[in-house]
C-alpha cells in the first residue's frame, strides 16, 4: 500500500511539474530531443541503467501515458526511491529531465538481542549481499526469513524490527535487525474442551499444526506458527458449520505451559445447538424454475445445516446460469430462523444479462503456438457464453503442464450483448534432460539418459518446441539390460481429440531367466480416443523381431524355445480411470480390459485376453486401502512361445517371490517356464508416517497355470509383507519386504524365504 501511494503521488508531482515548466505550451505530441538524468543524493544507480528501464527514448514523440509507466516502473523495480520528470522547451527542443532519489546501498547487516542464533547464522539466513539497493521488499524478505527460522525452532512469539543506519560512506547504509525472541514453546499435546459432538482426534486431524512426534527433527512437528494456528481455528469452526453447528464460536487457542519450553495447546469450543434445515427455497427467477434446480442441490429439508453444502449449491446454481450464457449471475443465501434449532435457507438469484462469446485473446505464449491453446478452449466466438467451459478451459490448460500460471477470465466487449474471453499464461520449461544411475531389485544397477520434450513441434526444426506434441528418448544400459526407445505423440491428430503415437525400440534383457537371453527390436503405432471425461479406447499395431538365445548349458525345454521370431500384433484396450492421482491415489478406481492378436503375418499366431483393475479408499487418519488385481489368458495354434506366456512374481504382483518365479517349472533346471493363464489380487493399506513417507502393509495371492482358460486356484501362491512409500524429489520410491505364506506342494523350489523389492525411476 505504501509503495502504491508513493507511485501515485510521484506521478501527480511529475505531471504537476511538467505543467509548471511548460505553462504556456502544449508538449503532448512533440518530439523529444534529449533525456537527462539528475541525482538528488548519491548516484548509486548508473545513469544508463535508469535510461534502459524507461520506455521513453530520445527521438520519440512525447506521451504522458509513457511517462506515467516509466515512473511506475522505476519505483516498482527498486531502482529509485523517488523520481520526478520535468520537461524543458528552452532552445526550441523538448528535453526531459529525470530527477531521481536513489536507494541507499547495503553496507552491512547487523543484529541486536539475538541469543538463540549467532550473527553469522542470521546473516546466512537473510541472504542480503553488500551493495544491494535497500528497498522495503528487501528488508521485509530478510525479516520474514528470520521469523521463519525462529518459528522452525519453536519460538512462535518472536518479533523482528529494523532500522537503517547511515554510514560514513556516501550512499551506503547498514540494516540493523532487532530480535525479541520470546519464550520457546513446543507443542506436547493439542487438547479441546467443550467438543461434545465431534471427537478430538477428528478436530486434531484437520489442523496443520501438529504435536511433537518422533520424526519432529525432520517434520518440525510441535512448532507453532501464529498465522497457521489462526487458519487451524477457522478450519475447525468451518468443520462445525459443515455439520450443522451454525452458531459455533471460540476465543482461539490458549497455551498451558509445562516445563522445558513445552506447552499444551487448548481450544475452548462453544458448540451451540445443532441446526436442522426446515426448508430450502428460491427467490424469484425468470430463467429457471425451482423444480429444475432443486434436484441438483446438496442441501435438503430435514437434514443437518451445512455451510459446505451451501457453498456447493451456490456454485451449482451459478454453473446452471453460466451454462445458459448468464455470466453475471449472483447467488445470495438467506438463512432465517424457523423455530427451535431449525432454519430456512432461501437462495436469492440476481440473474444478470445473457451474453454471447466475443473475441478470444491469448497472451503470454511466446513459444507455444496459439492453436495449441485454442484447441483446448471449447468456446468459440459467437457461441453462447458458458462459465462452466471457462473452468474446463483452465483445467485443460493446467493439465498440459506447459505453463506455470494460467488465467482464464471474461472481460467487457465492445459489442453489446457479448463478453470477451482473455487467456493469459506464463510459460515454463517443458524440456528435460536427466541422467544418472537407477537401482532395482530386478535388474540391478542401470545407467540411464532420459530426454523429454512435452511441448514438441516436429515441423519447427529451428527450436522443436511449441506444437503440443510429446517427444521422448530413453537409454538404459546395465549388466542385465540394454534399452533404447524413441517416441512421439500427437495428442490432436487431424485437429480432433485423438492421440496418434509411435515408438521405435531396442530391448536387450538378460534378467528374465538364468536360462536364456531375450532381445526385442521393433516399433509400434497407436491411436487413442477419449470416451467421456474418464474413459478412453486405445488401438495399437506392433511389429517386432524377437530373439530367444538360450545359454549353452540350458535344459532341453529352454533350448526348444531358441529362434528368431517376427511378431505382428494388434491390441485394443478399453480403460476407465476415476483415480484422483497417479501416485498414492486416495479414491476412485481404474479398469483396463484388453484383447490382442498376434498373427497378421510373421511367425507368431496367438491371441490374448486381459482384465485388470484397482480400487482405492481414503479411511481414518489419511490411511489408504487399495485392492488391485488382474487376469490374463493367452492361447494359440500350437505351442505358445515363451515371450508370449504369463509370469508372476516380483515387485508388481507377488512380492514374496522372485521376479517371474511363480508358475509351472522345468523339471530339469527348476526355472519357471510361464503359463497360459494367470491371475492375482493384492490388498494393501498405507498409513502416513511423516510428510512424503507412508508405511505399507500388504497381502498378495495368485496363480499361473500351464493351460489356457484354466482358472483353477489349487496351485495358488500367497505372501504377506510391509514396506515404505516415499515421494522423493526425483520421483516415487517403493521399498517392500515380503515373505511367502503358501506355495503349491508340487513346487517347493519357489519358497526361498523373504524377498526385498525396491525400484527407483520406475513408475508404480
Amino acid at each position: 500500500m505504501r509503495k502504491l501511494l508513493s507511485i501515485l503521488l510521484t506521478a501527480l508531482v511529475a505531471l504537476a511539474s511538467m505543467h509548471t515548466a511548460t505553462a504556456q505550451e502544449d508538449i503532448q505530441g512533440k518530439r523529444i530531443s534529449s533525456i537527462r538524468v539528475k541525482y538528488r543524493g548519491a548516484p548509486t544507480v548508473d545513469r544508463q541503467r535508469i535510461l534502459d528501464n524507461m520506455s521513453t527514448k530520445a527521438g520519440q514523440v512525447f506521451s504522458a501515458e509513457k511517462i506515467d509507466d516509466d515512473i511506475r516502473n522505476l519505483v516498482e523495480k527498486g531502482l529509485v526511491d523517488d523520481v520526478d520528470i520535468f520537461a524543458d522547451t528552452a532552445g526550441g527542443g523538448l528535453m526531459l529531465i529525470v530527477e531521481v532519489d536513489t536507494q541507499s546501498l547495503t553496507a552491512g547487516i547487523g543484529f541486536n538481542n539475538n541469543t538463540k542464533f549467532s550473527d553469522k547464522e542470521l546473516l546466512k539466513t537473510v541472504e542480503i549481499n553488500p551493495g544491494t539497493p535497500i528497498t522495503d521488499a528487501l528488508i521485509l524478505a530478510g525479516r520474514n526469513k528470520i521469523l521463519k527460522k525462529y518459528n522452525a525452532f519453536g519460538f512462535p512469539d518472536v518479533v523482528v524490527s529494523h532500522n537503517i543506519r547511515p554510514t560514513n560512506r556516501k550512499g551506503y547504509s547498514d540494516i540493523i535487525y532487532t530480535v525479541a525472541e520470546g519464550s520457546k514453546s513446543i507443542v506436547r499435546k493439542i487438547r479441546f474442551a467443550g467438543n461434545n459432538s465431534i471427537a478430538s482426534h477428528t478436530l486434531r486431524n484437520l489442523m496443520k499444526t501438529k504435536q511433537k512426534g518422533f520424526f519432529s527433527f525432520i517434520t518440525k512437528s510441535g512448532n507453532i506458527d501464529q498465522d497457521r494456528l489462526e487458519d487451524d481455528k477457522e478450519l475447525i469452526l468451518e468443520h462445525y458449520r459443515e455439520n450443522g453447528f451454525l452458531r459455533v464460536s471460540t476465543s482461539g487457542f490458549g497455551r498451558a505451559p509445562l516445563k522445558d519450553g513445552r506447552v499444551d495447546l487448548v481450544l475452548q469450543i462453544n458448540e451451540g445447538a445443532k441446526y436442522t434445515v426446515n426448508q430450502v427455497a428460491f427467490g424469484p427467477m425468470r430463467i429457471f424454475k425451482p423444480a429444475e434446480l432443486a434436484p441438483a442441490l446438496r442441501l435438503s429439508a430435514n437434514k443437518a445445516y451445512s455451510s459446505k453444502k451451501i457453498s456447493q449449491d451456490i456454485k451449482t446454481i451459478r454453473s446452471y446460469y453460466g451454462s445458459k450464457g448468464y455470466a453475471d449471475a449472483r447467488v445470495r443465501p438467506e438463512v432465517t430462523n424457523a423455530g427451535p434449532n431449525r432454519v430456512n435457507v432461501v437462495y436469492r438469484v440476481t440473474e444478470g444479462s445473457f451474453y454471447k462469446v466475443g473475441k478470444v485473446t491469448i497472451e503470454g505464449n511466446n513459444k507455444t503456438k496459439g492453436k495449441v491453446i485454442r484447441r483446448e478452449i471449447p468456446l468459440k466466438p459467437g457461441d453462447n457464453f458458458n462459465t462452466v467451459d471457462l473452468d474446463v478451459t483452465k483445467r485443460r490448460l493446467n493439465n498440459l503442464n506447459y505453463f506455470s500460471r494460467v488465467n482464464v477470465s471474461p472481460s467487457q466487449s465492445n459489442q453489446k450483448g457479448y463478453r470477451d474471453i482473455d487467456v493469459s499464461v506464463d510459460e515454463k520449461k517443458t524440456g528435460s534432460l536427466s541422467f544418472g544411475l537407477g537401482f532395482s531389485s530386478i535388474d540391478s544397477v542401470v545407467g540411464y539418459v532420459n530426454l523429454e520434450q512435452t511441448n514438441f513441434d516436429i515441423t519447427n526444426p529451428m527450436a522443436f518446441t511449441g506444437g503440443g506434441q510429446r517427444f521422448g528418448m530413453n537409454i538404459r544400459l546395465g549388466s542385465e539390460r540394454q534399452d533404447f526407445k524413441v517416441s512421439l505423440v500427437e495428442p490432436w491428430f487431424l485437429g480432433q481429440r485423438l492421440s496418434l503415437g509411435g515408438e521405435l525400440y531396442y530391448k536387450g534383457s538378460q534378467f528374465f531367466s538364468d536360462e536364456y537371453d531375450q532381445v526385442n527390436v521393433g516399433g509400434a503405432v497407436y491411436i487413442r480416443k477419449p470416451l467421456g471425461k474418464r474413459a478412453y479406447i486405445r488401438a495399437e499395431y506392433r511389429l517386432e523381431q524377437v530373439e530367444i538365445d538360450p545359454e549353452t548349458s540350458a535344459s532341453a525345454a529352454f533350448q526348444a524355445e531358441e529362434g528368431d521370431f517376427l511378431r505382428s500384433a494388434v491390441a485394443v484396450n478399453y480403460v476407465y480411470d476415476s483415480r484422483n492421482a497417479l501416485t498414492n491415489p486416495r479414491r476412485g478406481h481404474k479398469v483396463d480390459l484388453g484383447i490382442r492378436y498376434s498373427g497378421l503375418g510373421g511367425d507368431v499366431e496367438t491371441y490374448g485376453l486381459s482384465a485388470a483393475g484397482s480400487k482405492h479408499w481414503n479411511l481414518w487418519w489419511d490411511s489408504i486401502l487399495t485392492l488391485e488385481g488382474a487376469v490374463n489368458v493367452v492361447d494359440g495354434s500350437g505351442n505358445v512361445p515363451i515371450f508370449e506366456r504369463e509370469f508372476l512374481g516380483g515387485a508388481k504382483n507377488l512380492r514374496g517371490f522372485e521376479f517371474r518365479d511363480v508358475g509351472p517349472r522345468d523339471a530339469a533346471s527348476g526355472e519357471s517356464l510361464g503359463g497360459n493363464t494367470s491371475a492375482f489380487i493384492t490388498a494393501e493399506a498405507t498409513f502416513p508416517l511423516v510428510e512424503n513417507v507412508r508405511f505399507a502393509t500388504f497381502y498378495d495371492t495368485g496363480f499361473v497355470n500351464a493351460d489356457s482358460f484354466d482358472f483353477g486356484a489349487s496351485d495358488r501362491y500367497s505372501d504377506i509383507g510391509v514396506g515404505l512409500r516415499l515421494n522423493l524429489p526425483f520421483g516415487p520410491l517403493a521399498l517392500d519386504y515380503a515373505v511367502p505364506l503358501k506355495t503349491p506342494d508340487s513346487d517347493p523350489t519357489a519358497d526361498k524365504g523373504g524377498q526385498f523389492n525396491f525400484y527407483i525411476n520406475y513408475e508404480f
